[in-house]
């Protein structure tokens, strides 16, 4: 027996809608980047525009201060996005020692795009001596910076950070949970020469006596900031 037309016209047009959901939900091109997003949290509201010629526009307010910037942004492979270091940081957003700010690209059901700011940046101090156990002398890789990293016996470190003529020192503890991975104290030096803010975390996974990827990071109360694209442009 054969079918009416429209339920065959039918079929045909829910099989398209198929096709064309599934083209944009797969679409993280520069095409779906491209456009303006909102983020908001507690008083502080910033907007973000990302165009094709691949620079940015950003406008942030907290209270009664507004700041603007302008800047470039680029594709990291799937869905990764980095904003050159004018972007304008907010609350949350963890930026490389280079200023760089790293996001990455969701589809909400496929079509509602937000860009997720990374919350953390990975340093790494190679080992200078053989000792077996984790104490020893480390030492940034850093371009145009020089960090030095010991860490004592009695679980305290002594750090130098360096950048050009000014030079940055700290001491504070480390400790080495079950699993094997290293914690600083709040008075680890960034690459920057400033210790950790109140709510920023320095880890390393358990080295097993080799060298140090330190993973600085934001506290895990801390929400992790969105910026959240808008349907139309204005």
């Amino acid at each position: 027996m054969k079918r009416p037309i429209w339920v065959i016209g039918g079929l045909l047009f829910s099989i398209s809608c198929v096709i064309l959901w599934a083209i944009t939900a797969m679409d993280y091109g520069d095409s779906a980047a491209v456009g303006r997003y909102t983020f908001g949290r507690a008083g502080e509201t910033s907007t973000l525009v990302l165009n094709a010629d691949h620079t940015f526009q950003q406008t942030r307010r907290l209270g009664n201060l507004e700041q603007q910037s302008q800047g470039t942004w680029r594709h990291l492979g799937e869905g990764g996005i980095s904003f050159s270091k004018e972007f304008l940081v907010v609350s949350g957003d963890e930026p490389e020692p280079d200023g760089t700010t790293y996001s990455d690209m969701h589809k909400t059901f496929g079509l509602f795009t937000s860009l997720r700011l990374r919350q953390y940046h990975v340093l790494w101090y190679g080992k200078k001596d053989s000792h077996a156990s984790v104490q020893g002398t480390y030492v940034g890789d850093e371009p145009g910076v020089t960090a030095t990293l010991v860490l004592n016996a009695d679980h305290s470190f002594d750090q130098t950070v360096m950048h050009g003529p000014t030079e940055k020192h700290a001491t504070g503890t480390w400790n080495q949970d079950v699993d094997g991975t290293i914690r600083f104290s709040n008075s680890f030096l960034k690459t920057s020469g400033e210790p950790l803010g109140p709510n920023e975390l320095a880890s390393s996974p358990d080295p097993k006596g080799s060298n140090l990827q330190i993973e600085v990071s934001m506290s895990k109360h801390i929400p992790q900031p969105i910026f959240r694209k808008l349907l139309t442009t204005r």
